[in-house]
């Protein structure tokens, strides 16, 4: 079943990569899903806040920070679910 979630998580990966690269995500769903990438790959977000003027890094953290506490295969399965929604 962990090689099912991490393939699909893959080829969804390859998905939202090529549409950032073709302008067609928008950008509250790439924060949304950004955070499940980061909890997927990286458990915990234990990093310092950015600072205030750094809104888009606010941006990216907040939505990882969200994630708090969520395995890696949660955060994997909730990134399949959301990519495959867009």
């Amino acid at each position: 079943m962990d090689d099912e979630i991490d393939n699909q998580f893959q080829i969804c990966v390859r998905k939202i990569n090529n549409m950032r690269r073709e302008n067609l995500i928008m950008y509250d769903d790439f924060i949304v899903i950004y955070g499940f990438y980061k909890q997927a790959l990286f458990g915990d977000n234990n990093i310092s806040k950015p600072y205030w003027f750094y809104f888009h890094n606010i941006n990216k953290w907040n939505s990882w920070r969200k994630n708090l506490n969520k395995s890696k295969d949660d955060a994997k399965k909730d990134y399949i679910i959301t990519a495959s929604n867009l």
